[in-house]
Order: structure tokens, then sequence, then C-alpha cells
């Protein structure tokens, strides 16, 4: 998948949750990621920091841990074991704010030639599905293993 540094995570049996730490000036942040089935193997891409206290997910905080690479390509390791083991399933993501889903759409972009040859990645434009197209800006994004690979 994508190469470059990443984080060690592990998974609960159903591999719907992922869990790692972020580490960096700000400490130590337990980081989950979550897969919620939304309908016929679409499933929403969920990701956020553990908060201790009350065991809930927060994609609101934004932790500057000063990782944000590390973090991106841990993200994108977990999404590419979780559609190795559901090899029909589609991903959703969607940020919780624009800033968040621009964010996201960076990180594909940045790292597109290698996301491009295991995934299909389509953007939301104007209530719209469209192959992702680099230099676009979409609303969210679905990804799904090319099914050339999945033989």
């Amino acid at each position: 998948m994508i190469e470059g540094n990443k984080y060690i995570y592990k998974t609960n049996t159903s591999f719907l949750d992922y869990e790692f730490e972020s580490v960096g000036p700000k400490g130590v942040i337990k980081k989950v990621a979550r897969f919620n089935l939304l309908e016929n193997n679409i499933y929403n891409f969920g990701f956020g920091d553990l908060n201790h206290l009350t065991g809930e997910i927060s994609d609101t905080v934004v932790s500057n841990n000063n990782d944000g690479d590390k973090v991106l390509i841990t993200v994108a390791s977990i999404i590419s074991d979780f559609t190795s083991i559901l090899k029909d399933s589609a991903i959703f993501i969607k940020g919780t704010t624009q800033s968040r889903t621009r964010r996201y759409q960076m990180g594909i972009n940045k790292y597109w030639f290698q996301i491009n040859t295991l995934f299909e990645i389509y953007g939301l434009r104007d209530n719209k599905w469209e192959l992702f197209r680099q230099g676009e800006n979409y609303e969210a994004f679905l990804g799904r293993r090319n099914p050339d690979l999945l033989i």
C-alpha cells in the first residue's frame, strides 16, 4: 500500500475497530479507526481520538501532535488491511468539517500514485459520484479495491 513510516495498530476480532497511539510533543494520544456498515457492503469510516473518560471517539478534536503524515499513512494502511479482509467492501469517507474533508483529499492527492494502483476512488460533487480526479474538490469519497486485483 502506501510506503512510509506508520504506527503499529491492532484490531478486534470483527475487524471493525482499529487502535493505535500517536506519539509527539503533546504526548501519547490513543487513536481509533472504526468501520460502520451503512448498507450493501458500504462502510462508513470514522476516525478520531479516544476520550479516556467517556470511551467515546472524538472526530472533532485537533491533536496537533506533529505526526500528521504518519497518522495518515497508518489510516491508509488500516483501510488497506480492512479491504483485504472484506474484499467486496466500499469505504465511505467524509470529514466532520469541510477542512477535515479537505485534509483527506490532500492526503489522497499526495499519495495518489500509490492509492490509485490498489483502489478505485470516487468523489462526490454536486450530489453525483465521479471517478476521483486530482485538482477537483469533493464533498466526500468512496473507495473500493480495484476489481482487477481481486482475482
